[in-house]
C-alpha cells in the first residue's frame, strides 16, 4: 500500500501541474485577446476617421460635378444665342464681346471638368482606404481569441475536477494506509511516544493550492505547527539519528529512523538548534532541538513529517492511534 500512496501522490503532483499549466495557458489567452480588443479598437478609429474623409471627399467631388454641369449647360445656351447676336445686324463690337465672354465660360468649364475628375479621383481613393481600414479591423482575431479563452477556462475546470478527486483519493489511501497498520509491538510498543512540540496547526498534510513561498512542493509532505522560536522540539519517539544537518528547504533538520520502516522529521530549526547528532540515539519525548524559521519558511514553526517506508503519511491520525495529540 505504501508504493500504491507513492503511486498516488505523483499523480496528483502531475494534476497539479496540469492546474498551473492551464492557468498560465489562460492568463495568455486573456493577454492575446485584451491585445486584440485594444488593436481592434485602434483600427476601429482609423477606419471611421477615413470614413469621414472619404464622405467629405465624395462631397467635394459631387459639388464640384454640379457646378461643372451648370457651367457646361451656361456655355451651351450662349453659344446658340451667339448667331442672333452676331448675325442680326448689330454691332459688331457688341457681337465680338459676346464671343469673348463665351471663350472665357468654356475655359472655366473646361478647368471646373478637369477639377471634377481630380477631386473624384481623390474621392475613389479615400473610399478604397476606408475599405481596406475596415477589412483591417474584422482581420483581428477577437472572436478566435475568445473561443480560445473559453476553452482555457473550460480546461482548468477539468484539470482542478481530476486534482480534487486525486486529493479525496490520496487522502483516503493515507489515511486507510495508517489504520491497516498493525499494533505496535516490541521496540515502537515500549518506548512510547510523544508530542514533538507544543502550539498550533498552521498548515496540514496534502496538496497546497496556493502556496505559501515559490518554490515550495504543492504538496505538502508534513504538518506545520506554529511555536515561537527557540521552543524545544521533542523526539517523537525512541531512535537513531539519521541526519542532523541543513537541508535546502527544509533549513535546519533532523532525521529519526525508529525502526519497522518508521521515521520522523523535524524541519526549519533554528540557527544552532540542532542539539543532536548523526549516530545518536536519543528516546521519546527528548530535546533533540530549538523552533526556528530556516529554510523556505515564513515564520517561526516546526515543519514535522512521519514517513513509513521512505513515503510521507499524514501524521496526525499517525499520531492520534497512539494516543498523542498534536495543536
Amino acid at each position: 500500500m505504501v508504493s500504491s500512496t507513492s503511486s498516488e501522490v505523483t499523480g496528483l503532483l502531475a494534476a497539479r501541474t496540469a492546474v498551473d499549466r492551464a492557468t498560465a495557458g489562460l492568463r495568455t489567452a486573456e493577454t492575446e485577446l485584451a491585445a486584440a480588443k485594444a488593436q481592434r479598437e485602434i483600427a476601429r478609429g482609423i477606419a471611421e476617421q477615413l470614413d469621414e474623409a472619404a464622405e467629405a471627399a465624395r462631397e467635394k467631388a459631387d459639388e464640384a460635378a454640379q457646378i461643372s454641369f451648370n457651367a457646361g449647360r451656361g456655355a451651351d445656351a450662349a453659344g446658340a444665342s451667339l448667331g442672333a447676336a452676331v448675325g442680326s445686324g448689330k454691332d459688331l463690337l457688341a457681337g465680338l464681346g459676346t464671343m469673348a465672354r463665351m471663350s472665357s465660360m468654356n475655359g472655366d468649364a473646361a478647368r471646373l471638368l478637369d477639377l471634377t475628375a481630380k477631386l473624384a479621383a481623390k474621392a475613389d481613393d479615400a473610399e478604397e482606404r476606408a475599405d481596406l481600414a475596415w477589412e483591417e479591423v474584422d482581420a483581428v482575431p477577437v472572436e478566435d481569441l475568445e473561443q480560445e479563452v473559453r476553452a482555457a477556462e473550460a480546461a482548468i475546470t477539468q484539470a482542478r475536477a481530476e486534482m480534487q478527486g486525486l486529493q479525496t483519493k490520496v487522502a483516503a489511501t493515507s489515511v486507510a494506509l495508517i489504520d491497516s497498520l498493525p499494533s505496535d509491538s516490541g521496540q515502537l510498543s515500549e518506548q512510547g511516544w510523544s508530542a514533538p512540540v507544543g502550539g498550533r496547526i498552521t498548515d496540514g498534510f496534502g496538496p497546497r493550492p496556493d502556496k505559501p513561498l515559490p518554490g515550495v512542493n504543492e504538496f505538502h509532505r508534513g504538518t506545520d505547527v506554529a511555536a515561537q522560536c527557540g521552543t524545544p522540539v521533542f523526539a517523537a519517539t525512541a531512535g537513531i539519528v539519521v541526519e542532523a544537518r541543513a537541508s535546502g528547504g527544509y533549513g535546519n533538520w533532523i532525521l529519526l529512523e525508529h525502526g519497522a520502516g518508521v521515521s520522523t522529521g523535524y524541519a526549519h530549526l533554528a540557527a544552532g538548534g540542532i542539539l543532536v547528532s548523526p549516530g545518536q540515539s536519543v528516546t521519546a519525548g527528548q530535546l533533540i532541538g530549538m523552533v526556528g524559521s530556516t529554510g523556505a519558511s515564513t515564520g517561526c514553526h516546526l515543519h514535522f513529517e512521519v514517513r513509513l517506508g521512505g513515503v510521507a503519511v499524514d501524521a496526525l491520525p499517525f499520531l492520534a492511534a497512539r494516543g498523542i495529540q498534536v495543536g
